[in-house]
């Protein structure tokens, strides 16, 4: 692996983990306690205009969150070689979930803007179609988020598969990779059946794919310890 790459690699790898972790863990947390839309629409909105800042910084920090993933499949294909054609799709994969990660956050921001500038004030009409138009931007977001998960299970999955292939990388970090990769597969899946009515339980698609993001900040950290370990044992070697 070339010097370059490897840089680029390890700071991606912590880039992403960091502001995965701060971001998610920041719009959580101001959005703790966020009362329906349905039946209260104005609560509802009244909330969101009272923790936008908190929710626009972590739209931020996530958005460079997802920028870090373009660099990062390129410096993962560099490390893990010729390892077969999963290898090479590996940057494909990772670039594709940077671009979608990248759209759904802005969609998130631009709808979120929208609420707090224009919902206060509104009387009970002015709420309601306000509310359907927020239905429909809620369901483009859970389309793009999905568009996200398929890539990025699909980036985990082929490196991990080469990193085993190849020993480039540690085997645990590579299981690691598959599992994450199984979470984001199974929540996908999951969703899927739950829209074409096969009943499966509420909520279960959503915590696999919560499951599936929380160890993929423990993935890239690990990642870019990883690679700067290595980068330490060749200069002192």
């Amino acid at each position: 692996m070339t010097a370059g790459w490897r840089r680029w690699g390890r700071w991606s790898a912590w880039v992403y983990a960091a502001g995965a972790l701060l971001g998610g863990g920041l719009a959580d947390f101001a959005s703790s306690g966020m009362p329906p839309l349905d039946p209260d629409p104005a609560a509802h909105y009244a909330f969101v205009r009272g923790v936008w800042p908190e929710l626009y910084a972590a739209f931020l920090v996530v958005l460079i969150a997802f920028l870090a993933l373009m660099p990062l499949g390129f410096a993962l294909r560099d490390r893990l070689g010729p390892a077969g054609p999963g290898s090479e799709l590996v940057s494909a994969a990772f670039l594709g979930a940077a671009i979608l990660g990248l759209l759904t956050t802005l969609v998130e921001i631009g709808s979120a803007q929208a609420i707090a500038l224009e919902s206060a004030g509104l009387d009970s009409a002015g709420l309601k179609t306000l509310a359907s138009g927020d239905a429909i931007w809620s369901g483009v977001v859970g389309w793009l988020q999905l568009g996200f998960v398929l890539p990025a299970g699909l980036g985990t999955y082929w490196a991990g598969r080469a990193a085993l292939r190849t020993e480039s990388l540690p085997r645990p970090w590579a299981w690691l990779g598959l599992v994450l990769s199984g979470c984001y597969g199974l929540g996908l899946a999951s969703l899927l059946a739950r829209d074409v009515g096969l009943g499966l339980p509420e909520g279960a698609a959503d915590e696999l794919i919560t499951f599936g993001f929380l160890l993929s900040i423990v993935w890239a950290a690990w990642l870019g310890f990883e690679l700067g370990r290595t980068a330490r044992a060749e200069l002192s070697s």
